[in-house]
């Protein structure tokens, strides 16, 4: 069973480094009394330059404390990457008229491989995030 959960938030860190920030509460939590919210960061660092037509970069989940300050979300130790699959959601009208929706992280080719006067409209990251694991065990 997935979850879809909308990025939340997003921080400049720096020029080439922000915090993407999500609200989710995992089901293993339980009853939680830690200040904000439940959730979790991904660091994203570009590795070239923003004003290249390449956007090569880095997504790192942080489980550190302390990269969660002033951020309004606090992360439990159940978080992990690898019940993970990080995507973006944008909406497409092609010169004709056709709109599409589209998910994944290919935005760099639709915009080379469509055709020209293609107009694209960011919709949002978002992460699915697998529990499985999680709802057999409590079924059980």
């Amino acid at each position: 069973e997935n979850v879809f959960i909308k990025q939340y938030a997003k921080i400049e860190v720096s020029s080439n480094e922000y915090k993407f920030i999500y609200r989710f509460k995992h089901p293993s939590t339980g009853r939680c009394t830690q200040p904000g919210e439940c959730g979790f960061i991904f660091k994203y660092l570009r590795l070239t330059d923003k004003d290249t037509n390449i956007n090569n970069f880095t997504l790192e989940l942080i489980t550190d404390a302390e990269y969660y300050a002033d951020t309004g979300v606090h992360c439990h130790g159940v978080i992990s990457a690898r019940d993970m699959c990080v995507y973006n959601a944008n909406a497409l009208t092609l010169p004709d008229g056709t709109k599409l929706d589209t998910v994944g992280g290919w935005k760099w080719w639709w915009e080379r491989l469509l055709p020209a006067g293609t107009k694209h409209m960011f919709k949002g990251n978002y992460v699915a995030y697998n529990v499985s694991d999680f709802m057999v065990a409590k079924s059980k």
